[in-house]
């Protein structure tokens, strides 16, 4: 009898200590989570050429964008410009200048509740991808269905950040999708325990964070995100949970060799979500999204030559030249 007691007591006594432990630790990581770093976002400016979109998503939020090179004949492919947070559409030029230089018409539209995107109520996004960014990028693939011009090129997808978070999810999704340019992206429960490893003894002293067994961290780390989910009435979205769709040879990440945000180390934990065939291309000196800025010439041909690659299109004027000086591979 006295053993039964003492069992029920030490059960209890458990049960206690963890709903303890998570009515302290789980708000704490919440706010940590929802937290948007300071980010450095330079927006591009409206060109005259490109022509303006306007569509609605299936839920009645007004997206526009922009269509650049779609007047011209003879286009080799489509690509689909997803932004960065706080980013807008006019800055696929910046990125995308190679593309349009070598015959790729481009499309690109601002996410809800950013750019010039109608606001929605009630949500205001951070820099973790949800299922209403998702149905922002269906929406976007129904409109080039809707259109001729558009619906019979060859489409990839390039996004930077958490745009290329949504690119990769996206090419989990819609088989139609060739390929994926993915700048600066990133696994959202994957980044999570990156930086919980690292700032944890902003939450719990570190010895006791070293007792808690890896599935008990795993299921706190879900709990706060299922309370930021409730908290701001969204679903974030999981690759983690979708990559096995993914055809790993059709994706090109790239990341800064000098990013605090999504740290080299954090790009190469993608790769290994993604697929071994997957390439990752780390840009030396580089902080977050500024790859193109800091190897221009490097960038622009490895994004060349991937399009053409998964266009299964003869490389003509993109060269194979490495230059250790522009770039290093990972």
């Amino acid at each position: 009898m006295i053993f039964v007691w003492t069992s029920m007591f030490v059960i209890v006594a458990m049960l206690a200590c963890h709903l303890a432990f998570r009515r302290y630790v789980i708000p704490r990581i919440v706010a940590i989570f929802e937290n948007v770093p300071p980010f450095n976002v330079v927006t591009g400016i409206p060109h005259p050429y490109d022509e303006p979109l306007l569509f609605f998503t299936a839920d009645g939020v007004i997206l526009r964008g922009s269509l650049l090179n779609g007047r011209q004949k003879d286009v080799k492919g489509l690509v689909l410009f997803l932004p960065e947070l706080r980013g807008n559409h006019w800055m696929a030029r910046r990125y995308c200048e190679t593309l349009i230089r070598h015959g790729y018409a481009v499309m690109a539209v601002d996410f809800r509740s950013q750019g010039e995107s109608a606001v929605m109520l009630g949500y205001s996004p951070i820099h973790w991808i949800t299922e209403y960014e998702m149905t922002d990028v269906e929406a976007m693939l129904e409109f080039i269905e809707s259109r001729p011009d558009l619906s019979t090129l060859p489409l990839l997808v390039y996004g930077v950040s958490r745009g290329g978070v949504a690119a990769l999810v996206a090419a989990c999704r819609y088989p139609r999708i060739r390929g994926v340019i993915a700048d600066s992206a990133f696994g959202t429960m994957s980044m999570t325990k990156y930086f919980v490893d690292r700032f944890v003894h902003y939450v719990i002293p570190p010895w006791l964070y070293r007792l808690q067994p890896r599935w008990h961290v795993d299921l706190t780390l879900r709990n706060a995100m299922e309370e930021s989910e409730n908290r701001r009435r969204c679903k974030y979205v999981h690759l983690e949970r979708e990559q096995e769709t993914l055809e790993s040879d059709r994706v090109l990440l790239i990341s800064g060799g000098r990013d605090s945000y999504v740290t080299p180390e954090i790009a190469v934990r993608l790769q290994s979500i993604v697929g071994k065939h997957c390439q990752l291309w780390i840009a030396p000196s580089a902080k977050h999204n500024m790859s193109r800025s800091v190897c221009t010439e490097e960038y622009d041909r490895r994004v060349l030559k991937h399009c053409e690659v998964c266009l299964g299109m003869t490389l003509g004027a993109v060269s194979d030249r490495y230059d250790p000086t522009l770039a290093k591979s990972a």
